[in-house]
């Protein structure tokens, strides 16, 4: 069983997720399960994700738009002791997991942690 499920919802942004699912990828603590849930996407999403073969990439498409795929990701597939939330449209810093899953594991009153985001524009420039 991974320490980390890392939940990505996917919906339409084929233009961001190859980025995203490789920012998850690429961390440095790498005890997780990444669980990415397409959403139905209309776009090129879902062949995107199909592109991956990762041992550690559990891929999950509704058959339609439901909206609610988080709750259905966290009801029904996670395993980890902890759960990462991560968007399609989303970027990791590669040492996020491991300075959160080190917080939390020598921090045994915290139940949650969050860390500071540089919000950017479509072209992946800092949004001031």
């Amino acid at each position: 069983m991974p320490i980390v499920s890392v939940i990505l919802t996917s919906y339409n942004h084929e233009k961001y997720l190859r980025e995203s699912i490789e920012s998850v990828l690429s961390q440095t603590f790498t005890d997780f399960e990444l669980i990415i849930v397409d959403d139905c996407s209309t776009d090129r999403s879902w062949e995107i994700i199909e592109s991956y073969s990762d041992d550690r990439i559990i891929k999950v498409r509704n058959p339609k738009n439901v909206l609610y795929v988080l709750n259905e990701a966290i009801t029904n597939v996670v395993t980890g002791k902890y759960i990462a939330i991560h968007h399609s449209d989303d970027v990791w810093e590669p040492n996020k997991l491991a300075e959160q899953v080190g917080f939390l594991a020598t921090h045994d009153s915290y139940g949650a942690v969050f860390s500071w985001a540089s919000i950017v524009d479509e072209d992946g420039k800092l949004f001031l």
